[in-house]
């Protein structure tokens, strides 16, 4: 269970990095986190720290709550 809320929360944070056209490189750039490690969130592998959740919801300009879309506890 645990390994497929990270698996979902990756996936949407993909999906909302794409919708603004932002490749990983300056995504990760933007966040201050390596390309390596948004590639292992976003794969599901790792989960991103609140404050990393909290830089990303900004240059996304979305609402955190976006991130975990689709996601039952």
């Amino acid at each position: 269970m645990k390994d497929d809320i990270k698996h979902k929360l990756g996936r949407n944070i993909k999906v909302e990095r794409i919708r603004k056209y932002l490749s990983q490189e300056k995504f990760a750039e933007k966040i201050d986190m390596s390309v390596s490690h948004v590639s292992k969130v976003e794969q599901g592998l790792t989960s991103p720290t609140a404050i990393a959740l909290f830089k990303m919801s900004k240059v996304l300009n979305i609402p955190m709550e976006e991130f975990f879309k689709d996601i039952d506890v």
